[in-house]
């Protein structure tokens, strides 16, 4: 088939369109199409469609908001081969330069100095055996149902809210009460804040709730082709795989922007000496929000220069009765919900914790695991290693309650920390800090020492932490690899764990010293030691701050987690 793109240059016009309106061509005229008819199959200009509309009433006219239902024409392109970009056209070559699927219009445009372009049928063969193409339906399940539970979540957000508000406003009331009529004024300028913040608030959920639901029929849809293609040969296969990476990769976006925030809420705090103030006021007291930022919940009650101290501590047994071995906690992390993940090294486990830290479920993996961070959503990362170089990044989802493991990247170096930022992996091998793509394409080697144990980066990607286990020092890092600051201090002994909050609070726990301390966010003054042996903390290998509880979890060589109340 001749496209309209074809037919456009044999026309010898100066104007490439992707439609073209059907009687016009047929008076060798080239107008763009901005409608098509299901009943005629044919294509209509914004002036033929009139004259069609009063011929044929009852037929069903589609406009360019509904073109993926276009596909009824005759020799159209099928909707999963059709170039988004050029829709009048198929996918039939793919640039290797830049690992994107194209039509011949695309090639012409912007490919034209591209080397290695190959044709699709060439490049799809054995499509079908391809690991990642077969894992695909899987992929996209998962993503969808962690769409649809965002998009649940927002929804009981969004009922809490109002409740919230309501409980606000009945404060206000309550207070209003006591005083004379100048309050009149105040409630109104404290009600409207209210509302505008609420208001705000809402408009967000909506945004997240219309991203959820426009990806989640997306990726059906996209699946749904693919599936029904499975017969039509491996082309097709395997463009529906390459758009569905893209798909998937963009619903993984969406997930880690929206996981950035867990919950909108909003809190009242009326002002003291109201009565006798009053004149000097202008609302009943401060309004603020508060968004729990995906496994650390918002530290906004603790400014960032806030300096903790202990309010005691309880443990929390984690040791199962299919353990083996004595517990050692390598790796704490928290997800959106409250739950916490472990990696119990001797024993070969990752385990999930409920909110009150009781193991839920664990999932057994074959070698020793270390770190574990949080992705996006309910997704985890998990470091495992053996005492060769054989080492692995382990990707699990957290789904009704079960740890599922979902893929894995493996390494040529050893794999004893992660952490994520900004759509990339940074993996200490211990004796370098490299950084990796989602499918683990190495981006850079950032930073090489000789002793590095565990890293965490700051909320805003911008500072790296490193504990260097060897030299007892926590070493501070810009994004670009350079070295900004060396802390050491006396309680400061073979450190092994290290986090920061999303405010930018950042704690250290050290192996010999048996203590967890606060270092300032520059990484060069100790704020305070937090805990030692006597209060509980044991050869600590590593920890996590729960804004939800307002508490440091710690754990090490003990069957169980250590909980520090702070304030």
């Amino acid at each position: 088939m001749a496209s309209n793109f074809e037919s456009s240059i044999q026309r010898g016009c100066d104007f490439i369109h992707d439609f073209v309106c059907s009687p016009c061509e047929e008076d060798d005229l080239n107008t763009e199409a901005q409608y098509f008819c299901n009943q005629c199959t044919k294509y209509y200009c914004v002036n033929c469609v009139l004259v069609h509309n009063k011929l044929f009433k009852r037929h069903s006219v589609l406009d360019r908001t509904d073109m993926t239902k276009w596909a009824a024409a005759p020799g159209m392109v099928d909707v999963l081969e059709r170039c988004e970009r050029h829709p009048g056209e198929a996918l039939k070559l793919v640039c290797g330069d830049h690992d994107q699927l194209c039509c011949p219009v695309c090639v012409a445009m912007d490919h034209r100095h591209c080397s290695s372009i190959q044709h699709i049928p060439d490049v799809a063969k054995g499509i079908r055996k391809d690991p990642g193409f077969r894992q695909l339906p899987q992929q996209v399940a998962v993503l969808r149902k962690q769409i649809e539970d965002m998009k649940n979540d927002r929804k009981k957000n969004s009922s809490s809210l109002r409740k919230t508000r309501t409980a606000i406003v009945d404060e206000i009331k309550a207070i209003r009460k006591k005083i004379n009529d100048i309050l009149d004024k105040m409630e109104k300028t404290t009600v409207q804040e209210l509302d505008r913040l609420v208001a705000d608030q809402e408009m967000s959920i909506k945004k997240d709730m219309e991203s959820c639901t426009q990806m989640h029929d997306e990726l059906k849809n996209i699946i749904d082709d693919i599936q029904s293609k499975d017969s039509s040969g491996e082309p097709p296969l395997y463009i529906g795989f390459k758009k569905c990476e893209e798909k998937i990769k963009k619903g993984k976006e969406i997930l880690q922007n929206m996981s950035s925030v867990v919950k909108y809420d909003l809190t009242f705090r009326k002002h003291n000496g109201i009565e006798d103030n009053l004149s000097s006021m202008k609302t009943f007291g401060e309004l603020n929000e508060s968004n729990v930022f995906g496994a650390q919940p918002c530290t906004s009650l603790f400014p960032r220069d806030h300096v903790f101290a202990t309010e005691g501590y309880k443990e929390y047994n984690v040791k199962m009765s299919s353990d083996r071995c004595n517990c050692d906690i390598e790796g704490i992390c928290g997800l959106p919900g409250g739950e916490v993940v472990i990696t119990d090294g001797t024993n070969k486990k990752v385990k999930l914790l409920d909110q009150e830290y009781r193991v839920v479920d664990h999932c057994d993996v074959p070698k020793y695991p270390l770190d574990v961070c949080h992705i996006g959503g309910n997704e985890v990362a998990v470091c495992v290693n053996n005492n060769d170089d054989r080492c692995e990044l382990h990707f699990i989802n957290i789904t009704k309650g079960k740890l599922v493991t979902t893929r894995k990247l493996s390494f040529t170096h050893r794999c004893y920390s992660a952490a994520y930022h900004g759509s990339n992996l940074y993996i200490s091998s211990r004796t370098a800090l490299y950084v990796y793509t989602m499918t683990g394409k190495l981006i850079e080697k950032l930073y090489e020492d000789k002793s590095m144990t565990r890293i965490a980066i700051s909320n805003e990607g911008k500072i790296i932490y490193i504990t260097n286990f060897s030299n007892n020092q926590l070493i501070t890092l810009d994004n670009l690899g350079n070295k900004l600051a060396t802390f050491t201090d006396p309680d400061l002994l073979k450190p092994r764990g290290v986090h920061v909050t999303a405010a930018g609070h950042v704690f250290v726990c050290c192996h010999n010293s048996h203590t967890v301390l606060q270092v300032d966010k520059d990484g060069k003054t100790k704020l305070a030691t937090l805990a030692r042996e006597q209060d509980g903390v044991y050869k600590p290998r590593a920890l996590f701050f729960s804004s939800r509880s307002s508490s440091l979890v710690v754990g090490g060589m003990k069957d169980t987690l250590l909980v520090l109340n702070v304030r």
